[in-house]
């Protein structure tokens, strides 16, 4: 402890004789955080790098901007946008925004940039001196033609202790949210990363329709939940990690089309993840522009498209189950829930659900017998009579949801 102190930040100094006690047991990895975090407490401009990734969000974007600038914090933070050549102006309601509430004067540290590939600007909040923006409009979209885009964030990314998700049709309501995340992560070295409660908005219904929770207190969160529940048990929009988590990401977390599930289990495998019991962000659900609405159409346009997504995930799964055996057998079960609970709708083509079946033949061949009567009612339709009797079987294996009344 007293190696690092001058080094560390006030905050753990401050209750330092708190923590001496549980510092002489930290593992190796809490060790390389506390030695990076020391070494590079001089140099780094900005603590936490808020990454927002946006595609056909004109309608929600300004509430996500509005989530970032209002954030109260003791530290400066910069916000990481990045619009993959939107078709729905959304990139104009961006940049408006940007000449509204940021400090574009010539004296200021704006900075536009463009290339080939984007426009850039980077700018200050005209009040909240601790909030940055990094703007990137990118020209042609790059999702389509499968090109990375986190090389252009790389100046915001890299250089900072840690980061924030939030996508553009998502947004934050607690201007604390950032401050009481960090505070506690600079208190507790071995935490990983810390979510929250999130509120759920119905963009079919209009309306807040409930909350997603991972307990009823704050507290945090056992391995076997993350990995048997699923990404979306822990809302993306409410999570900050340590950047040293992507230190040695292994290619199966890379090549996994979803992003936030393999981190997720990663930041379980080399720590511990913290859940604040309070509702800091909003989660929007029922939305067409979003990944997951956009999922549905994919599948019915491509019949490999949904096979693809769930090897990859087999994929990331068989990956910690080799890298972290104690875990191995839930790894496993999760592959298999993954398989059934993925069987293509009714309303889906003959062709679709046949290639599916096709395509994890050998997986469904070593199904246990629980595992076939699973498969048997979703091919069948039967599921929702079944989970109606037994409802802490679908229970155990989603996420937790508790809706208004």
């Amino acid at each position: 402890m007293i190696l690092f102190a001058p080094l560390l930040h006030p905050v753990i100094l401050r209750f330092a004789g708190e923590c001496e006690g549980s510092l002489v047991e930290l593992n190796s990895y809490t060790i390389h955080v506390m030695k990076k975090q020391a070494l590079n407490q001089a140099s780094l401009p900005y603590v936490v790098s808020v990454y927002c990734m946006t595609f056909n969000h004109s309608k929600y974007i300004v509430e996500a901007m509005d989530g970032f600038c209002l954030q109260k914090t003791d530290f400066p933070f910069v916000c990481t946008i990045i619009d993959d050549a939107s078709t729905d102006e959304e990139q104009d309601v961006i940049n408006q925004y940007l000449q509204k509430h940021f400090d574009m004067s010539a004296n200021s540290c704006v900075r536009n940039e463009e290339t080939d590939d984007y426009f850039l600007t980077f700018a200050q909040h005209k009040t909240n001196k601790n909030c940055f923006f990094a703007v990137v409009l990118l020209k042609y979209n790059h999702y389509q033609i499968k090109k990375p885009k986190l090389q252009y964030l790389a100046e915001w990314r890299d250089h900072v202790r840690y980061i924030a998700w939030c996508e553009g049709d998502d947004f934050w309501v607690d201007p604390m949210k950032l401050q009481k995340q960090v505070d506690y992560m600079e208190l507790h070295p071995d935490c990983t990363m810390t979510c929250s409660r999130a509120k759920l908005y119905s963009e079919k219904q209009q309306k807040y329709i409930g909350e997603s929770y991972c307990y009823s207190k704050s507290q945090f969160v056992f391995p076997e939940d993350i990995i048997r529940r699923g990404g979306l048990y822990i809302n993306s929009c409410s999570i900050i990690y340590r950047t040293e988590i992507k230190d040695n990401y292994p290619d199966y977390c890379k090549q996994c089309v979803v992003g936030d599930y393999p981190l997720q289990i990663m930041c379980a495998m080399k720590g511990q993840v913290y859940y604040f019991d309070e509702a800091m962000s909003v989660y929007r659900i029922e939305n067409t522009s979003s990944w997951m609405g956009m999922g549905n159409l994919k599948t019915d346009k491509d019949p490999e498209w949904l096979p693809n997504r769930i090897r990859s995930e087999e994929n990331m799964l068989k990956g910690f189950a080799v890298d972290y055996p104690k875990y191995s057998k839930i790894l496993s079960e999760k592959i298999n829930h993954l398989i059934c609970s993925h069987y293509p709708k009714r309303s889906q083509s003959k062709e679709v659900k046949e290639r599916y079946l096709s395509a994890f033949q050998n997986e469904i061949s070593e199904f246990s017998f629980s595992w076939k009567i699973i498969l048997f009612l979703m091919k069948y339709n039967v599921s929702g009579s079944f989970f109606r009797f037994f409802p802490f079987i679908k229970a155990y294996w989603t996420h937790r949801v508790v809706y208004n009344k």
